[in-house]
């Protein structure tokens, strides 16, 4: 007696009457809506994106943060920055220049202007840029491009 329900409810299934349907093209992956701000830090010698809460924000505003540098949270999680302390630099959604004319007080004493920031650091900058840029826009990171000192127009992705 129970088999019959069963073969019953199996052939009500199968026979919904919807036939297969080839590939559907349905356009572009789904983008989520990033709230708040991307900064990019480095952790074990890789750039890697983190939120954090603020924003969306202006680059400007966005390498103010980078600039604080990781949180302790953050520490905790191995990320540290490669951002000299005596930098001095001028940014906006297309790029960023060092401003080599500017000595910074750190930690008591006046140093020198940065004239050159290595390539994870440049990395930090050109990615933490190109993500605030990027989110105003309402495009992808890797599609923003970021002039940078001796390197001229340059992505994200050229530093990953």
């Amino acid at each position: 007696m129970r088999t019959r329900p069963l073969a019953l409810l199996l052939a009500a299934c199968t026979a919904c009457g919807v036939g297969p349907t080839g590939v559907v093209g349905a356009g572009e992956p789904a983008r989520g809506f990033i709230q708040g701000t991307r900064l990019y830090f480095v952790q074990h010698d890789r750039l890697v994106s983190v939120s954090r809460p603020e924003g969306p924000l202006e680059a400007a505003q966005a390498v103010e943060l980078l600039a604080d540098g990781p949180t302790a949270k953050e520490r905790e999680r191995s990320f540290v920055t490669r951002l000299p302390k005596n930098m001095a630099v001028r940014v906006n959604d297309d790029g960023f220049a060092l401003d080599r004319g500017v000595s910074t007080l750190v930690g008591g004493r006046w140093l020198p202007p940065v004239s050159r920031l290595s390539r994870m650091a440049t990395g930090q900058l050109v990615c933490t840029i190109a993500a605030a840029t990027a989110a105003k826009r309402g495009v992808d990171v890797d599609d923003v491009r970021v002039t940078a000192p001796d390197k001229g127009q340059v992505r994200c992705e050229d530093f990953k």
